[in-house]
């Protein structure tokens, strides 16, 4: 039972966090939970008076658990009707309406490229001339992309406290309604926002006074701003971007070479203010000591006040203030519980937090941030004991058996452990004197003084297998990825980091004293930063150290959780395990055996099956993890319409299962001035269309191959996407149209093919080709003239024939080829239509659709089209045929399934995940 009673905090917040989890499903009515936790109570008070041990332990858990739920109710219920969240869902403010909004900054302007972030707490709202109390933060990006701009928007004076008027409309995070997809209106609630907007000019801003602003805060907030004006004064772009966001929290201007060199590494994660970042500065605040010696409680009280003044500098994000709770726990627990790190800490750290904010058990980012300190002190910390104490034995009254343990882990611990020269030296003081025989590596590790490093290193290598190995699940469940080499990567990558942070530190603090001495500090900054971000080069092409793996979706995904069956019993194996045991454990041992008339060698025997069988169900749950299976073929034509936005993508799934990718969407954001914020800006990372909407619907199908991909034409918003696809998949072939001689989208993708090795061939008009039963005709565009060109009159339209069920996918033509088509006699008629051009007003001819004669017309359109998709004359005209109309941005992804004879069409909001 020791387990149990040194870590009451790890099965208290396990029962917090099973409350939650039972409210955000089933959503208890509250008088049940309150009822229940009554109950509980008295049940533990009756259980305690006739001295039931385990029952009151039970009864605790359970009024823990009821807590939970009663205060995951309690935040879902305390949305008031004047929040912004609020005010949108019940439409009295829409995306389409102009506002006169006047708010408090809570935070000063936040710089990014060309732009600024304002973080507003709402007071007033004025919309159709009607002003109303409004509450809530937004989020708004004001663009400055000229100097006139710039000037404008230093003339605000805009700072921590401002109370600001300004012109805008507000809406939510644009998601894709798509299997997999992410939803970044999730992300922007778990940020702090209700919603978002964007200001196209600084002279929709007006200042309108202050609010007193704490000194402290102010200060603390001037000094970030200072700071990061400071590295751009110190390093190079790219270097400054990773040292904004290690230091301040501030991701905007990071080099996006260098942020996929670093996934790919799955080292990713150092560009995140974390446990470890944290731990770096607390490091350096004691001193580069743990456990100061001197003056104790009062560095440890100071330095945890530091922490906090930091945290507070770079913004109070989730994440800084996760890491800033657990590193302040762990330091107060020198004081309270003299040991910092254990399951203890971290449970009571999360405890916390959840209780303080029950949504955080939704967030994949505290998720994670505990599970990796949770591997830390479960596994990591505990191998690390065990083999200091088999390499540091030595006969005495309390040890007095040698480590029970194989030979090779005996050599490996005295080899990093063994000090010869501190026990020959006690030898010689000794009275009594004896040898003992050492491994021979630690006698020579130890006079060729390597074996503090080669400690240190196996060390940091258990640690990082211990993070790999806890966080595994949820790295392939969230980011689809997984990189054995960032066991190794992660080392360096932890050193480097620690480097970056202080010599940068330093090197702006010695810029107004030295310039010289600066310089050169600042040159091995660049390089350290050049290492850190190419470390994953010599790997990147070894087989297997780093791949992307397909998901699991809906009920299934149960299997993450599964995987900590085996992953905590091997922790808990680990914790029980005395490989040097005192001298009143070995007789309790030798008790114990003997009352359960066990051999002491029978025992053993047991003890090492039972790890051997966990080490072996871990292996099973992370082959299952790694390999979920795809699908299997249903024999029925299968054709998925994504939402991609502004864009086209459609997978089809022939009877059999190949699998045939049709474009694959485009980038979200746009640069040029004025239009509107990319949604994916409140995401943590920079991908586009391609790898979280489109691959993660791949993934989520059990799918690590695509037998062909199809490119209809160049343009972004139907080729861009597919370069990611392209690298993140085994492609099978890639099919083309006509090859444009100068675009840049078309040369990407060209790239990504050579890279990866894929052939590619081309299709024009006439050809036709079976797969699985299915046929298909390529009815445009004609053979390639000389001057090839890749615009929408040059798309590839293709004609699948399924039993008596044709399907058209007719790209982006517009009129001219609806009426070439028309004209060459060529079989239009199809029960489905993929509405050609996003329902432009310049497709969609009457002749073309009367020669076609949809029932069901898609049209792959953004919810909300800059463009102005689809036209009212162009829907005019399919509601006049009698066709059912289906667009990706409103109903979500469009599933058409056939079986050669009847057609099911459902769509992703009305019916959710495809079976």
């Amino acid at each position: 039972m020791r387990f149990q009673i040194s870590n009451p905090f790890l099965y208290l917040t396990s029962a917090l966090v099973a409350g939650i989890v039972v409210d955000r499903w089933a959503e208890p009515d509250r008088p049940i939970a309150l009822g229940l936790a009554i109950l509980s109570v008295a049940l533990f008070a009756g259980s305690l008076m006739r001295g039931n041990r385990a029952a009151a332990i039970a009864s605790v858990l359970t009024v823990i658990m009821q807590a939970g739920v009663l205060v995951s109710s309690v935040e879902r219920a305390s949305i008031d009707d004047s929040r912004l969240k609020r005010l949108y869902e019940t439409g009295r403010i829409t995306r389409d309406t102009p506002l006169e909004l006047t708010g408090v900054l809570v935070a000063p302007p936040e710089p990014a490229p060309s732009a600024c972030y304002l973080d507003l707490e709402a007071e007033v709202i004025v919309a159709r001339r009607v002003a109303f109390q409004a509450t809530g933060r937004a989020r708004l990006m004001m663009t400055l992309d000229n100097a006139e701009a710039v000037e404008e928007f230093n003339r605000l004076q805009l700072s921590y406290g401002s109370r600001v008027r300004v012109l805008v409309r507000l809406e939510r995070a644009r998601s894709y309604n798509n299997p997999g997809s992410p939803d970044f209106n999730d992300f922007l609630e778990r940020s702090g926002y209700d919603l978002k907007g964007v200001i196209k000019s600084p002279l929709l801003v007006e200042r309108a006074g202050s609010r007193a602003a704490p000194m402290l805060l102010d200060l603390l907030y001037k000094a970030r701003l200072d700071f990061l004006n400071s590295i751009d004064r110190h390093f190079e772009p790219s270097t400054a971007g990773t040292l904004k966001a290690m230091l301040v929290d501030n991701r905007r201007f990071l080099d996006p070479q260098a942020s996929e060199r670093l996934r790919e590494g799955a080292t990713y994660h150092v560009l995140s203010i974390s446990g470890m970042h944290v731990a770096i500065i607390a490091w350096a605040l004691l001193g580069g000591r743990s456990k100061p010696r001197r003056r104790r409680t009062l560095r440890l009280v100071l330095a945890i006040a530091a922490l906090w003044a930091y945290a507070v500098m770079v913004g109070l994000a989730p994440p800084v203030t996760r890491a800033t709770v657990m590193i302040s726990v762990g330091l107060a627990g020198l004081l309270i519980f003299r040991r910092a790190a254990s399951i203890n800490t971290v449970a009571l750290a999360a405890f916390i937090m959840l209780a303080l904010k029950p949504a955080l058990v939704a967030d994949p980012a505290f998720q994670l941030s505990f599970i990796a300190v949770a591997g830390i002190v479960a596994l990591a910390l505990p191998l690390a004991d065990r083999l200091r104490a088999i390499g540091e034995w030595r006969p005495t009254a309390r040890t007095p058996h040698p480590p029970a343990c194989s030979r090779a882990m005996r050599i490996a611990a005295e080899a990093l452990f063994w000090d010869e020269r501190k026990f020959s030296e006690e030898m010689r003081r000794s009275p009594v004197r004896y040898r003992l025989e050492k491994a021979r590596a630690a006698r020579w590790l130890g006079r060729l003084r390597l074996q503090r490093l080669a400690r240190t290193v196996v060390l940091l290598v258990i640690t990082s297998f211990a993070i790999q190995l806890a966080t595994l699940p949820l790295m392939a469940l969230y980011f689809n990825r997984v990189s054995p080499v960032g066991v190794l990567l992660n080392v360096t990558a932890g050193l480097l980091t620690g480097f970056l942070m202080l010599a940068a530190t330093a090197v702006i603090a010695l810029g107004a004293l030295s310039a010289s001495l600066a310089g050169w500090l600042a040159t091995s900054v660049e390089a350290a930063h050049y290492l850190l971000v190419n470390s994953v080069m010599p790997f990147r092409d070894l087989p297997g150290a780093s791949f992307r793996v397909a998901h699991y979706e809906g009920w299934r995904a149960i299997i993450y959780a599964a995987y900590f069956i085996p992953l905590g019993s091997l922790a808990l194996l680990i914790d029980r395990w005395r490989p040097v045991a005192w001298r009143f454990e070995i007789d309790r041992r030798v008790t114990t055996d003997a009352e359960n008339r066990l051999p002491r060698s029978t025992a053993r025997r047991l003890r090492v099956a039972s790890f051997m069988l966990c080490v072996l169900a871990l292996i099973a749950s992370t082959v299952a993890v790694l390999l979920p299976p795809s699908r299997a073929p249903g024999g029925k034509l299968t054709v998925h319409f994504l939402d991609v936005g502004q864009g086209d993508a459609a997978l089809i799934i022939f009877p059999g299962g190949a699998t045939m990718l049709v474009d694959a969407g485009g980038e979200p954001r746009f640069e040029r001035a004025g239009q509107e914020e990319t949604e994916i800006d409140f995401s943590d990372d920079s991908f586009g269309v391609g790898e979280v909407v489109v691959s993660r619907f791949l993934w989520s199908l059990g799918l690590t191959r695509i037998d062909y991909v199809l490119v209809t034409h160049a343009h972004a918003d139907h080729i861009s996407g597919l370069s990611q696809v392209i690298e993140n998949f085994r492609v099978g072939q890639a099919v083309i149209g006509r090859a444009p001689g100068d675009n840049s989208g078309f040369e990407h993708f060209r790239a990504a093919t050579v890279r990866r090795a894929i052939r590619v061939g081309a299709v024009s008009a006439g050809e036709r080709f079976e797969i699985q039963g299915v046929s298909i005709e390529v009815l445009w565009p004609p053979a390639s003239v000389a001057q090839a060109t890749s615009g929408n009159d040059d798309s590839v339209v293709l004609r699948l024939g399924y039993g008596s069920v044709s399907i058209l996918l007719a790209g982006d033509i517009e009129q001219p080829t609806e009426q070439a088509l028309v004209r060459s006699g060529a079989v239009l008629r199809a029960e489905v239509l993929k509405v050609p051009h996003h329902g432009s007003r310049t497709s969609s001819s009457a002749p073309f659709i009367d020669a076609v004669r949809p029932e069901c017309a898609v049209i792959s359109v953004g919810e909300r089209s800059r463009f102005g998709h689809p036209h009212a004359d162009v829907l005019a005209r399919y509601f006049a045929r009698s066709a059912k109309l289906y667009q990706t941005g409103r109903d979500g992804m469009v599933t058409v399934e056939t079986d050669g004879a009847a057609i099911a069409l459902r769509t992703f909001q009305s019916h959710g995940l495809p079976e």
